[in-house]
């Protein structure tokens, strides 16, 4: 790694075949990840194995994003368009390897659509630009940042769907914090990022890009938006129902009298009534099985009867 920092300290020393094998390293390097994930964790599937690359890729290129923009800079904000630092080389180099092997991955077993293979085709096209070119690395390293920072919640989110621990707070608090980092970041910062981009003394080809990764980050929330409008409806419809029968069975404990219900017989040959309000509600209650009679010898033979009780036949809730 020292010899590759010292290579990039004048970007004008690096040809396109070097940037290429370093390129082919890291790509080499996330597959062989992957490969040995596959052999120690076999029980599970490769999708798992390859998320659990996909997160430490987010990760690591996150972490030396914030480095470059806040720590050795330049600020993508003011300073966009220059010449790329050999952090910045290094970084869109890892990226760029991760994307190559990621996209051979998707490829192969043909587990993404459309959106999210045009997204793999434009990250490598524009990282193979910055990366050849030694240029335009102050910006993409700010599209990096807003791209991966949320993609380990989106893995955490997929891992609690298959261990079976999505519908629980912690799956809420997932949801939650991806919608927000991702819309803050791609719509909220992003939108500043390419206004100021446009303000600033930088190229056709840079713009032309930041744009197109623009536009597609808000195809990503848009279906994000329709993700989270289906959810939280459903949900709050779930609720008011829920709230309604509840209320609905306090307000009537008992069958009234000669009430029209529907009976089913279970697998217990319990009886189950079930009584329609006016509103629209269903109160559900089970008849013992020391209710008999005409009822039970018709349930014999009919699973589902119409008849009429009275309060004083035995009726559990």
């Amino acid at each position: 790694m020292v010899y590759w920092y010292q290579k990039m300290e004048d970007p004008e020393q690096i040809d396109s075949p070097n940037v290429m094998l370093t390129v082919a390293l890291y790509s080499s390097i996330w597959c062989t990840l992957y490969f040995t994930l596959c052999l120690v964790n076999y029980k599970r599937s490769y999708e798992w194995n390859v998320r659990l690359v996909t997160a430490l890729h987010a990760l690591t290129v996150t972490g030396l994003g914030l480095w470059c923009a806040f720590v050795q800079g330049p600020w993508p904000f003011t300073d966009a368009g220059g010449r790329s630092t050999p952090l910045q080389q290094q970084t869109i180099c890892i990226c760029l390897g991760y994307f190559l092997f990621d996209m051979s991955w998707c490829l192969y077993y043909q587990t993404e659509g459309p959106a999210m293979l045009i997204h793999h085709i434009l990250s490598i096209a524009g990282l193979s630009v910055c990366a050849i070119a030694h240029w335009y690395g102050t910006e993409l390293i700010a599209c990096i940042i807003g791209s991966e920072a949320s993609n380990p919640l989106l893995q955490l989110r997929w891992f609690l769907r298959e261990t079976g621990k999505y519908e629980t707070i912690l799956g809420e608090i997932v949801d939650l914090a991806f919608m927000l980092l991702f819309g803050g970041l791609r719509i909220g910062v992003g939108t500043n990022l390419l206004y100021t981009y446009f303000n600033q003394d930088t190229d056709w080809l840079g713009r032309i890009g930041g744009s197109a990764l623009y536009a597609l980050s808000w195809l990503f929330m848009v279906n994000i938006l329709t993700f989270a409008c289906k959810k939280y409806t459903k949900k709050i419809k779930k609720w008011k129902a829920s709230s309604a029968d509840k209320h609905s069975v306090l307000k009537d404990n008992n069958i009234s009298d000669k009430s029209e219900v529907v009976a089913t017989k279970d697998n217990n040959h319990n009886v189950r009534a079930r009584k329609v309000h006016q509103n629209g509600f269903i109160t559900s209650k089970n008849i013992q099985n020391k209710y008999i009679g005409s009822v039970t010898e018709q349930l014999a033979t009919d699973d589902v009867i119409e008849f009429s009780v009275s309060r004083t036949d035995v009726i559990t809730s």
